[in-house]
């Protein structure tokens, strides 16, 4: 039961309490936040700079993708345009041979329609002479 008024020991009990706990704000109290905080301080900071280093990361990934999307981009233009120089070179090749065929053909054509009709010549005169000879012996006179 509480007896009013307090005796000395109460007084003496808050007296003991608030010189206890003083001591115990200047020895744990505060050195223990001082510690957290600095903890805490430490922990943001390297949180603070693994997001910069990552948010880094990101734009030298994103500007190196760039660069490789860039650098295909340009390989696939100067292959393309290999191929089609590649293409040009083929089709005046083929064209070239093409015309060099058709000028052989033609001059074959002609060396060839040169000597037919030089060894029809003599036929046609053989022709006309046995044409000649046989309505001559079928009929028995000179036609």
């Amino acid at each position: 039961m509480i007896k009013l008024p307090p005796d000395w020991t109460f007084v003496a009990q808050i007296i003991c309490f608030v010189v206890f706990w003083q001591l115990m704000r200047w020895a744990l109290f505060t050195p223990v936040q001082r510690a957290l905080a600095m903890r805490a301080a430490r922990t943001n900071g390297a949180r603070a700079r693994a997001d910069a280093l990552r948010a880094d990361a990101a734009t030298l990934a994103a500007s190196v993708e760039a660069e490789l999307a860039a650098g295909r981009h340009e390989g696939a233009r100067q292959a393309e345009e290999i191929r089609r120089r590649a293409e040009a070179d083929e089709q005046s090749i083929q064209a070239r041979h093409r015309d060099q065929a058709l000028a052989l053909l033609e001059r074959e054509r002609a060396t060839t329609n040169a000597q037919v009709a030089a060894a029809r010549a003599p036929l046609r005169a053989d022709a006309d002479r046995l044409a000649t000879t046989v309505v001559t012996k079928v009929l028995g006179r000179p036609a």
